[in-house]
């Protein structure tokens, strides 16, 4: 029909693979289909997703569970990266009067997450151009894990204690929130509305302008941030849900 119509006909098409419930494909008969509207009414559009695109690598099949997506929004988004968000805004308004500070006290850490951001946008990018969702993901999760260890072996809260430690402090929230921007720009295609709204509690929509305009080769730009930005602590970017029935 494109032929005859005097359209070029696409020289590669790409097809997912089945989409499986119990090891089974869905079925009417057996009652095994699932209704994605129910699920993007318990898990949130962005979630939704994130799990297939997480879950199940492009062009295979996969399996679907409520019980695996729970485990994975729990883990991956409520406590992963909406925890780390939650924590960083809320810290720098208990510690900075809600502006970011400067970060003037750069030591080793700092500089390896900067490097590693730098060298995941990549990897995604290249993920993402090969049709290789998941790997992508992955990547940007695993630099998520990256910084909640960072955060967990600084201790900010135990800085904070001692006003000797100010410098060391605001290095550690300004580091935080850089690789925060970073990772809501990688995101953001992904799940656009909770990126929109992180992105607006870093003060990036005023410091640097709309999420939709950043491009993936500036994401390891370290300090696009300015000093003195706004950052707010808005509503958790994945609430914790009850068990689906």
């Amino acid at each position: 029909m494109l032929m005859a119509a005097g359209i070029e006909p696409p020289r590669k098409v790409f097809a997912h693979g089945w989409l499986l419930v119990g090891g089974e494909k869905m079925s009417k008969t057996k009652l095994t289909g699932i209704a994605p509207s129910e699920i993007i009414d318990h898990f949130g559009s962005d979630a939704f997703r994130y799990y297939f695109l997480r879950a199940i690598a492009f062009g295979q099949d996969g399996s679907f569970s409520w019980e695996d997506m729970s485990a994975r929004y729990t883990a991956e988004l409520a406590n992963g990266l909406g925890n780390l968000a939650s924590r960083a805004t809320a810290m720098v308004n208990k510690y900075c009067d809600g502006r970011l500070p400067a970060a003037t006290d750069l030591t080793a850490p700092e500089q390896i997450l900067r490097t590693q951001l730098a060298e995941v946008a990549d990897q995604a990018d290249t993920a993402i151009v090969a049709l290789d969702f998941s790997t992508g993901i992955v990547a940007v999760k695993q630099f998520i894990d990256a910084v909640n260890l960072y955060v967990t072996e600084q201790a900010p809260w135990v800085l904070a204690k001692d006003p000797a430690n100010d410098a060391r402090l605001h290095t550690v929230l300004n580091t935080i929130c850089e690789s925060l921007r970073g990772i809501a720009v990688l995101y953001y295609p992904l799940m656009p509305k909770a990126m929109e709204s992180l992105w607006s509690q870093l003060g990036a929509d005023t410091a640097i302008g709309s999420i939709a305009d950043q491009r993936v080769a500036d994401i390891g730009t370290w300090g696009q941030l300015p000093a003195g930005t706004v950052v707010t602590k808005g509503e958790s970017l994945f609430p914790r849900l009850e068990d689906a029935v």
